[in-house]
């Protein structure tokens, strides 16, 4: 037979006992009871409470992960400069990336100026600022190819003079179509050879004169006899002496060349009249050479507004170079 019969209640501890009549016997007002003493379920079960946390943040990272990349690069270049020291009697080449690695672990921000330095370019505002850094600047041109040697124009003579050349000759490589020291003192000698190149072929006239003073003068069209002057304003003159310049076509007349059996003149600072059906020339040639390539002069021209290429107007070759320009 079934009977209802109460099921015992837990026994209490004291101390629970204790601290329930003690919350149940305490007065809840606002003014007394705060979030510090509400019972927390955490200590209840953990029997302490936590302590107070701080909110995690990166702030705190930033000088220990400064001092730890100081510290590492103070070690890497110790330990650069010591494998330099070890490596003396190692090729060059070996010192030479193990410097450009030390160099890499210098912080770009010690030199703010670096980049700026590789783009910075000064302001050319005029033509002759342009000319006085065409010596300076690479243009990209490809230095020529000489089939023989020249006697006469140096390596950096030769790249000032190819800056002034045409466009369309700057990727031709140079023939020595005449030379004295190959074909003697004769100017019907360097008439044969000029004629035998291309109708259309450009050359490069330079003369050493006893001084040792180097000019001279491109031309537009092979050399020949002619009746008159022929050319295009490509032509001009050139000089080394003292230092290099350059005398373009002035747009003043078109006397650029001029060839004979008894001479050659380039340039000219007066007019052309007619006598007896016959074309004569009355004035001077800024660059004149006689028939035996032995006796020469210099003067002003109106062609090229020139000056004196050499020490005094009237010289003494000592060798002459005639150069064209092939594909």
């Amino acid at each position: 037979m079934i009977t209802n019969s109460k099921r015992p209640s837990p026994s209490r501890s004291p101390s629970s006992t204790s601290s329930s009549s003690s919350l149940s016997s305490t007065p809840i007002s606002g003014s007394s009871y705060t979030r510090q003493n509400r019972p927390s379920h955490r200590c209840s079960m953990t029997n302490e409470c936590p302590k107070t946390t701080r909110r995690f943040t990166l702030h705190g990272l930033f000088p220990a992960i400064t001092k730890q990349l100081s510290d590492h690069m103070t070690t890497s270049k110790k330990s650069l400069i010591g494998q330099m020291n070890d490596i003396k009697n190692k090729p060059q080449q070996h010192i030479t990336r193990w410097r450009k690695r030390a160099s890499s672990l210098i912080p770009s921000s010690l030199f703010p100026d670096r980049n700026e330095r590789k783009t910075s370019c000064q302001s050319i505002i005029n033509v002759d600022e342009i000319r006085a850094h065409r010596n300076v600047l690479d243009f990209g041109i490809t230095a020529p190819k000489l089939f023989q040697p020249s006697l006469l124009l140096s390596e950096e003579q030769i790249k000032q003079i190819l800056l002034e050349l045409p466009a369309r000759v700057h990727a031709c490589n140079w023939n020595l179509t005449f030379s004295t020291e190959n074909h003697g003192f004769s100017l019907n000698a360097l008439y044969r050879r000029s004629i035998e190149q291309d109708s259309n072929s450009t050359s490069l006239l330079v003369v050493k004169d006893i001084e040792q003073n180097v000019f001279g003068a491109f031309l537009s069209s092979r050399v020949m006899i002619s009746d008159g002057f022929y050319g295009t304003g490509e032509s001009f003159l050139f000089t080394y002496y003292p230092t290099f310049k350059v005398f373009h076509w002035t747009h003043h007349n078109l006397f650029f060349i001029k060839g004979d059996l008894h001479s050659l003149g380039l340039g000219s600072g007066e007019t052309i009249f007619l006598y007896e059906f016959q074309c004569l020339h009355a004035g001077t040639y800024g660059l004149w050479l006689d028939g035996d390539l032995y006796h020469g002069r210099t003067c002003p021209s109106k062609t090229y507004d020139n000056d004196y290429l050499t020490r005094s107007e009237d010289f003494i070759v000592d060798n002459i170079e005639l150069w064209s320009f092939v594909d």
